[in-house]
């Protein structure tokens, strides 16, 4: 006989998976926030599904233990979504406060401490719809399975490819806290539904509305420091006292002298050159110092690839760099461009962020020093930042640049690497050959151990 499927059951089955799209949408944002904790993404990916496999574990098995002791699943259920909720906006929307300040205990550990929480309750979701709906297990389990599997598919998609890049981690972090509240809205009881106004009224009450709630937790109001603020792929791109800032590192400076690095490169690489008429390509556009230094020093047309279409918007608002008609903008990950394109450059120009940053790290390896070599020409220059580090992750850079090229030269905070035998003396490593590749990344964790 078959088993008459309840409206109730339809219900249940929905909030299963707008908990599960609640589910991954913290896990993408946790493993997206890490990436800037570890030195390697491998590690942030681990940590964060360890800690949810874990935390999903404990939770079913605990259902599973106190099962026949719990009166109202269906209440249960509820209140288990309401807390998810209100941890998310306390804690998963303030990760980058919050891992600092407990960072003692290491931030494997710390990561364990702040995601463990609300992966048990996650967990403790599963078996508790499973058992308000099943009447005949074998007819309906494998419904509950898909129906949770589907919302976390949903949940990955929307944090990854819509909410993240659009609105950044904190507005994907409430918007998972209101899938909660939804799910327990459909799954609590008539009499139970007005919880969730109390809940988002203490919420608002919490965060002092209408202040906090919408400058710390929305970012919809950054304040009259910034002269341009907005969310990006890539991270909270904003403009204060002159400076641009990605996810409040700082980059550069508008105001920076003539003897900045980002200046000084463009000399020590295009000098050797003696020419105006060469074919320059300048990778990252920042403040734009880089760029507009090249254009001083050469007559031909600029290619500068930018991989963050906010970090265009940003210039623009103080600078016209970008105006000048040799600038040829291209809107691409440095790396992919060089490799999909023919053109021969006399110099190329990096001007990123340091290699600890995850969508940075491949340009600093020995593939992509190969790949700039083969987009030069016979007698072409390549310049890149050394941040003002010596030992170690200098020396691991300068051979990780002698795989590709012959000759290597130290500036102050610059290495030049050429195809031709400059006026220079050549840099000297001190430390026992080491280099940087994709495969092992050895240059992260030196820069950060300096």
């Amino acid at each position: 006989m078959k088993m008459k499927f309840k409206f109730s059951n339809l219900g249940t089955l929905i909030a299963l998976a707008l908990s599960g799209a609640s589910a991954l949408i913290y896990e993408v944002v946790a493993t997206d926030t890490l990436f800037f904790y570890f030195i390697k993404s491998s590690y942030s990916i681990a940590t964060v599904l360890a800690v949810f496999l874990l935390g999903l574990g404990i939770g079913s098995l605990v259902i599973y233990k106190l099962s026949p002791k719990i009166k109202n699943k269906r209440v249960l259920f509820g209140i288990l979504q309401i807390l998810i909720a209100v941890y998310a906006v306390f804690v998963l929307a303030n990760l980058t406060g919050v891992i600092p300040k407990i960072s003692t205990l290491g931030i494997f550990a710390a990561s364990f401490v702040i995601l463990l929480f609300p992966t048990i309750f996650l967990g403790a979701v599963f078996p508790l719809a499973g058992s308000i709906i099943i009447r005949r297990k074998k007819e309906i389990i494998g419904l509950v399975y898909s129906s949770d599997l589907f919302g976390a598919i949903l949940g990955v998609l929307i944090a990854g490819f819509l909410l993240i890049p659009t609105f950044g981690h904190k507005i994907t972090v409430l918007v998972g806290a209101g899938l909660n509240l939804v799910s327990a809205f459909i799954i609590f009881p008539k009499i139970k539904k007005l919880w969730i106004l109390w809940v988002i009224f203490v919420l608002i009450l919490g965060f002092n509305f209408p202040g906090p709630i919408l400058k710390g937790v929305l970012n919809l109001s950054p304040g009259k420091e910034y002269q341009f603020y907005a969310n990006s792929p890539y991270g909270v791109i904003e403009v204060k006292n002159q400076g641009l800032f990605i996810d409040e590192r700082i980059q550069c400076s508008f105001n920076d002298p003539e003897d900045s690095p980002e200046i000084m490169m463009v000399d020590y690489a295009l000098e050797p050159l003696e020419s105006k008429e060469v074919n320059t390509l300048n990778i990252g556009l920042g403040c734009g110092l880089t760029l507009s230094r090249i254009l001083d020093m050469v007559n031909a047309s600029v290619d500068i690839v930018e991989i963050n279409p906010v970090v265009v918007r940003a210039n623009k608002e103080f600078s016209d760099v970008l105006e000048d008609k040799r600038v040829n903008l291209i809107i691409d990950e440095g790396l992919r461009y060089l490799r999909r394109s023919e053109k021969k450059y006399n110099s190329i120009l990096i001007d990123v962020e340091n290699p600890a940053v995850i969508h940075s790290s491949n340009l600093y390896t020995v593939e992509a020093f190969k790949i700039v070599y083969n987009s030069l020409t016979r007698n072409g220059t390549f310049a890149l930042f050394s941040f003002g580090k010596k030992g170690r992750f200098l020396d691991i850079l300068y051979y990780s640049l002698k795989e590709a090229f012959p000759f290597v030269y130290s500036y102050t905070n610059v290495l030049l690497a050429s195809k031709q035998k400059l006026d220079q003396r050549e840099y000297i490593a001190s430390g026992h050959y080491e280099v940087n590749t994709i495969d092992k990344n050895t240059l992260i964790k030196a820069y950060l151990e300096e």
